[in-house]
């Protein structure tokens, strides 16, 4: 994939009536809280710097934070989401055929490896530190992930207990070409996990960049 497709795939996706369908729920989301400016405390290399090039990660996006102010760097216990809570963050990507582990098929381990990362940003989002590490993932694979393909991670904060912050993540197809426009349903779900990410008592010793 040279250069100039790899910019036809990001402009196909951010103008694409799905992408923009969560850009502005996200966007209302900010208008409607007092949250300041969500900051990430880690530069993913890997994946941000090293896999990035033609036909591997063609595309990622910017995650898209949706986290109620009462959580964000918060000391408190969360039980579980209600409803109307929200706890959760969307990354856009494009994933080309140098990534396949399996012909044809995204590597497993690039899904677990993606997943660990979003899962962990969302959670240091909701720890007072701003930080913490992976203590387990536990990770179940739906369906194969085929090379050249667009993918939505969501992450959802499920509960979280003292230094102890438990987050779910999913890896969804995106079609664009699907008339319905809905992303997260069963029929588009290809991997899912839990992360329990701790906030060590050397938290302070991270270095954040």
């Amino acid at each position: 994939m040279t250069r100039d497709l790899q910019v036809d795939v990001k402009h196909e996706l951010i103008t694409h009536p799905i992408y923009q369908s969560y850009l502005e729920k996200c966007e209302k989301h900010t208008r409607d809280n007092n949250s300041p400016l969500l900051e990430e405390n880690i530069w993913p290399v890997l994946t941000g710097e090293t896999l990035v090039g033609s036909g591997k990660i063609n595309y990622r996006g910017d995650s898209m934070y949706m986290i109620d102010d009462r959580y964000l760097n918060s000391e408190n216990d969360i039980e579980k989401l209600g409803p109307q809570d929200n706890n959760r963050a969307y990354t856009f990507f494009h994933l080309g055929h140098k990534l396949s582990g399996h012909q044809k098929i995204i590597h497993g381990g690039l899904l677990a490896t993606m997943l660990d990362e979003l899962t962990c940003r969302l959670a240091f989002q909701n720890n007072p530190s701003g930080s913490g590490v992976t203590a387990n993932l536990n990770i179940n694979y739906r369906q194969p992930c085929f090379v050249n393909t667009y993918v939505l991670i969501k992450c959802e904060v499920s509960r979280k207990v003292g230094r102890k912050c438990f987050v779910k993540g999913y890896v969804y197809k995106v079609d664009l070409d699907d008339e319905s426009r809905v992303v997260e349903r069963s029929e588009n779900l290809l991997t899912e996990c839990e992360c329990l990410v701790i906030e060590p008592k050397w938290v302070k010793d991270l270095k954040h960049h």
